[in-house]
C-alpha cells in the first residue's frame, strides 16, 4: 500500500489549516503515540463537535472545525484531516447496502496503521 496517498492534504483535508495546526499544538497530540493520537482524535470529534448538518458535504475540514459541528460526512472529513495532520495515514470507503425493505448507505475510514489496521464506520440510514 503507498501510505503518500493517504497522508497527503487534498482541499477537503486541509490540515495545514492555521485552526487545525493550532488545535493538535493545543493538545499535544503530535506528542503521543500512533495509537493514542487516532484516539485523541476520534474522541475529539465525537465529543466535541456537535452534531448537526453543515451547508454542504463538500466543505474542508478546517470549515467543520470553525463550525463546531457536522454530520457524518462532514465529521468524518474533520476526523480524516486531524489524522493526516498527525501523519497517521488514512483513505475512505463509501458504499451503499440494499434490500428489500431499506438501504443503507454509509462510510468506512481505514486508518492504514500497523501492526493492526483500526477503522471507524460513519454512516447514515435511509428509506428506499
Amino acid at each position: 500500500m503507498n501510505n503518500k496517498a493517504y497522508v497527503a492534504e487534498t482541499p477537503i483535508l486541509n490540515f495545514q489549516s492555521p485552526a487545525i495546526q493550532n488545535l493538535i499544538r493545543a493538545r499535544n497530540w503530535q506528542d503521543l503515540s500512533s495509537l493514542d493520537k487516532i484516539g485523541a482524535a476520534y474522541a475529539f470529534v465525537q465529543n466535541e463537535i456537535n452534531f448537526g448538518y453543515n451547508r454542504a458535504d463538500n466543505i474542508p475540514a478546517s470549515k467543520v472545525l470553525e463550525d463546531g459541528y457536522g454530520q457524518c460526512n462532514t465529521k468524518g472529513t474533520l476526523l480524516m484531516a486531524l489524522l493526516r495532520g498527525l501523519n497517521i495515514p488514512c483513505r475512505l470507503h463509501g458504499f451503499t447496502i440494499k434490500k428489500v425493505t431499506a438501504a443503507w448507505r454509509g462510510a468506512r475510514i481505514d486508518i492504514c496503521h500497523r501492526p493492526r489496521r483500526y477503522f471507524a464506520f460513519l454512516g447514515r440510514s435511509s428509506s428506499g
